[in-house]
């Protein structure tokens, strides 16, 4: 009885903040197994488990490479593509000009056959008229 009757006034002289009560509780906490046990575990499993932060960084460096370069080869395939098209888009443009050009030299052609008939018309028709009046 004795026993529980000094851990009763071991616990309340720590909540009433005693030195005795901080000291015995923080030399019993650190036993020297449950150290070796956590130290000795923890460290042959961060060895095994993970790889250094060097490591990693580098892995990840040369994934965004490579994804980088994968994404460029697109980006150039879809501009050669691109460029085939606008090629022949200009191509095209160029035929259709020279197609204008031409139709503008017909269509000047015609103009001046028009106004040509046109006066001999008118010539003819004077010459008509004319006739008729003498």
């Amino acid at each position: 009885m004795a026993k529980t009757t000094a851990a009763k006034k071991a616990g309340t002289s720590a909540r009433s903040g005693s030195r005795k009560a901080t000291t015995r509780p923080a030399a019993k906490s650190g036993s020297r197994k449950a150290t070796r046990k956590v130290s000795a575990s923890a460290k042959p499993e961060s060895r095994k488990a993970t790889t250094p932060p060097a490591a990693k960084d580098i892995a990840t460096a040369h994934q965004s490479l490579t994804r980088a370069a994968q994404g460029e080869a697109r980006l150039r395939r879809a501009l050669k593509k691109h460029k085939k098209a606008v090629a022949g888009i200009k191509a095209e443009v160029k035929s259709h000009q020279r197609d204008i050009k031409a139709l503008k030299g017909e269509v000047a052609v015609a103009k001046k056959a028009r106004k040509a008939g046109t006066a001999k018309l008118q010539k003819a028709d004077a010459a008509a008229l004319d006739r008729v009046a003498t």
